[in-house]
């Protein structure tokens, strides 16, 4: 009956009066019928005018007859069919206060516009999601506010360093689904691959992130090298260089801030059928809403399960995760809330590393230079079977849990405390192919001897308030935070019979699993305890005329304890202050000129597991890294951008020759890394939406002690790189993008001398999404084609160990080759 409707609304009146008298009746009563029914239709936009996109939308009348949709990107919906009569609308979205407007559609079948604007949610901060804000397709993917370590929500054009935000809407319309996927679109953060494509530590400004140092779940200190899904959190928020005063101890390679999708307001439920690579399907749920009397009980889930083979024959991978994150609003101004995940990936078939180290035959090394390294060769087709083996590489799981207490004070003063702990467990016999000459000739064996476990305990709480006399404005935090770090070592070391075979990048091989059977995950033993509580003080002032500073500070103590399988054998204590100071001019609101200085003490780097090292796998002591920063940020519309400059240095350690058969790892000098960045995001001519970012960076050893790699450049580290992400939105036809990216990535110094150098590369991706509502339900496919020109490139190369020796062995890792990746999802 709707559609004979709808068919009889487009035909025009002459049509009905030529017909005969019998259709004319039949059409004239159709024409009547349909001249009753309308469309509602509208914008949505939050209150600083920006769309909001996934925004549920009712209407509805005393009689219980429903229209429901959700706005497309750019904030749209369109209700129709609507008969005459009286109607309440009802518009919500996470992180917003529902909207609710009465509508009276008349008898003329008139459509009516209805424009409604979203306020931000007046309860309790645990369910403001701030990537709402603005965090949207509509207007860039320009996040305004963000919730800053334990400052609370704060404008981010106020914040005297640079911060880079990966919103939801980012996340799900690139298909991100894991770390490495993520950091392609942030484009002032690098990676380095430890044994995989999974296992990964993050950094800015060409400084290699710690294990647990520079991560944090929620503001809480978290693990990072294991498995971690993309799909449970809201938005991933990155501050550039040394945050130390705001988050505690840590190197200068930034902050990472994992924020955890929590419930919302009005019931959602997101269903995802995707397929990757050659044949790896997914199916993934998202859904969250409130229930019971006035709302005050809260859930979200992500449930996941994917599994197939990848692009390389034979190979496989397996995800899987069940996310649950409840809440209870205890009054209007208190919530507790939770979270508990278990995700597990396993990873097989992929291609291996490649190791590279000195070359045998050179004869010509001194104790002022060391043996040449071998030349990486260019980068092979990593689809090619032999690179990895089906049997061998990764089996992760990550287990994390996590209670926070949020309490509005009043409007301008809120507090929270809160705890998580975390457990990653980690089975590695990855391939590694280590060369043993410059011709591409490597022999094979299988990873082993790689931590097998984590484990993390983390605390923070603060009360953070706003104060306005004399004209001045202060934000004023007062905070505790600290972690305990667990890492686990085995007892025995692996057998000799997993080394494989002998092969080339032209000709590489598969080899039947050792006689021996494969390593085993079993024989653990606690090898080092890293344990950190500080105290953080922070004041931000605004001066009348623009004028303002910020001082914080936090004051920190620092443990680590060293075991063998048997006993403790020893470990330090030190306590310090990493203060941060900045002054800032605010030309107008929306732009900011700043200088920061930060001082910092940080946790020692943990010694690579070795044989002949005296300290292998054992923590040393903490030491302090500096950092001095000037930049300006402009948040006027239609795009955002921050550019900054700065100068950092913190103490390295090199593996350092004790006698003939034993070696030491410890502090020996220093890196100073000099650079600029830019990043931008927005929405040009209402059409074409840009977010993309430039790095230029010069990173240097300093006191090597070797005159041949003193003040050289770090290996892998490129002198340039940038990432630039756009939407274009067909015109005339609704709800159609076509997405691009491309990253460029410049050449990076392949060894210490700086004597080789591997290429830069450039990688395109190219796709498109589409939405349209079936059955009142929206619907939403995106395809994507990922390294469309098929580059054959290094993801990362990167030095021995931690922060660079000459020593060991540098690393190699190959970049994905040409995949496509497409979703369908529903809403309901």
């Amino acid at each position: 009956m709707f559609q004979t409707l709808m068919y009889a609304s487009r035909l025009r009146p002459a049509g009905c009066g030529k017909a005969s008298l019998a259709v004319a009746a039949v059409l004239l009563a159709s024409c009547a019928a349909a001249a009753q029914t309308a469309q509602v239709a509208g914008t949505v936009r939050a209150t600083d005018h920006s769309a909001v996109s996934g925004a549920g939308v009712t209407l509805s009348n005393a009689a219980r007859t429903s229209f429901r949709t959700m706005t497309d990107d750019a904030g749209q919906y369109t209700l129709p069919g609507v008969t005459p009569g009286s109607y309440t609308l009802v518009v919500t979205k996470a992180g917003f206060a529902a909207s609710t407007t009465q509508v009276v559609v008349g008898p003329n079948g008139r459509s009516a516009a209805m424009d409604v604007s979203l306020a931000l949610e007046g309860g309790n901060t645990s369910v403001t999601v701030t990537a709402g804000i603005s965090g949207t397709a509509a207007n860039g993917y320009n996040v305004a506010n963000v919730e800053q370590g334990v400052l609370g929500s704060a404008p981010i054009v106020d914040q005297p360093f640079t911060i880079a935000v990966m919103p939801a809407d980012l996340i799900q319309n690139t298909q991100v689904k894991s770390l490495r996927d993520a950091f392609t679109f942030l484009p002032l953060v690098t990676f380095t691959e430890q044994q995989g494509s999974e296992i990964l530590r993050p950094a800015t400004r060409g400084v290699q992130g710690s294990i647990a140092q520079n991560t944090r779940i929620d503001g809480m200190a978290m693990a990072v090298t294991g498995a971690n899904p993309m799909e449970q959190y809201q938005e991933l928020q990155v501050q550039s260089g040394l945050g130390a005063a705001l988050y505690g101890p840590a190197n200068p390679s930034g902050m990472f801030d994992f924020v955890l999708k929590r419930p919302t307001e009005s019931r959602t439920t997101n269903l995802y059928l995707e397929q990757d690579s050659s044949s790896i399907g997914t199916v993934y749920v998202d859904a969250g809403g409130r229930l019971g009397p006035h709302k005050i009980f809260g859930y979200r889930t992500n449930l996941l399960f994917g599994d197939g083979t990848a692009f390389v024959d034979k190979s496989r991978l397996r995800r899987r995760l069940a996310e649950f994150a409840p809440d209870l609003r205890i009054t209007n101004r208190t919530t507790l809330d939770a979270h508990y995940s278990a995700y597990d990936v396993v990873q097989r078939g992929y291609p291996g590393w490649f190791s590279y180290g000195a070359d045998p035959t050179d004869t010509t090394s001194t104790a002022q230079r060391p043996k040449r390294t071998l030349l990486l060769p260019d980068a092979p087709d990593p689809t090619r079977p032999g690179y990895g083996q089906p049997y061998a590489g990764v089996n992760l799981t990550t287990q994390s849990a996590s209670t926070r207490l949020l309490h509005d004070v009043s409007p301008n003063w809120h507090a929270m405390m809160g705890g998580t702990a975390q457990r990653l467990d980690r089975f590695i016999d990855t391939p590694v192919n280590t060369l043993t000459n410059n011709t591409g000739s490597y022999s094979t064996s299988l990873a082993s001897g790689f931590a097998p476990r984590f484990g993390v305990e983390s605390d923070l709480g603060y009360i953070t308030g706003v104060l306005n006399k004399w004209k001045i404005h202060q934000d004023i935090v007062a905070a505790s935070e600290g972690y305990r770090f667990n890492q686990y070592a085995y007892t025995a070391p692996a057998a000799a019979s997993l080394v494989l075979g002998k092969a080339s990048m032209g000709a590489p091989v598969l080899y039947a699993p050792p006689a021996a059977g494969l390593p085993q995950n079993k024989g653990l033993y606690q090898s080092a305890v890293v344990h950190q509580q500080g105290f953080n003080l922070g004041d931000f002032v605004m001066l009348p005329r623009g004028f303002g500073f910020r001082v914080a500070t936090s004051q920190d103590w620092i443990g680590v304890d060293n075991y063998t399988a048997t006993a403790r054998t020893g470990g330090s204590n030190k306590n310090g202050i990493s203060p941060s100071a900045s002054v800032l001019y605010k030309p107008t609101s929306g732009t900011t000129v700043y200088a920061t200085y930060a001082s910092s003490l940080q946790q020692g780097d943990i010694a690579p597991v070795n044989a002949t090292l005296v300290n292998s796998g054992q923590a040393l002591a903490p030491y302090r890294s500096k950092e001095w920063e000037t930049g300006f940020k402009s948040a006027m519309k239609p795009v955002t951008f921050t550019a900054s400059l700065f100068r950092l240095q913190r103490p390295f350690a090199e593996t350092v020759a004790l006698n003939s058969t034993q070696n030491v790892y410890q502090i020996i000098g220093k890196q100073v890394n000099y650079g600029a960045e830019l990043s931008g995001q927005g929405t040009l001519f209402h059409r074409i939406l840009i977010n993309g970012g430039f790095t230029a960076l010069n990173a240097r050893l300093n006191d090597t002690g070797i005159a041949a790699t003193n003040g050289k450049r770090f290996v892998g580290i490129p002198g340039y790189k940038s990432n630039l992400y756009s939407e274009y939105r067909v015109p005339h036809v609704k709800a159609l993008v076509i997405t691009g990216d491309w990253q460029f990535v410049g050449r990076r110094p392949q060894d210490d001398e700086n004597l080789h150098s591997t290429p830069g590369y450039d990688v395109y991706n190219l796709g498109f999404r589409y939405s349209r509502v079936f059955f009142d339900k929206l619907a939403t496919l995106r395809f994507t084609t990922n390294n469309l020109s098929n580059t054959h490139y290094y993801s990362t190369i990167a030095a021995g160990d931690i922060t660079g020796t000459n020593a060991s062995a540098n690393t190699a890792h190959f970049g994905a080759p040409r995949t496509i990746a497409s979703s369908l999802q529903f809403a309901f």
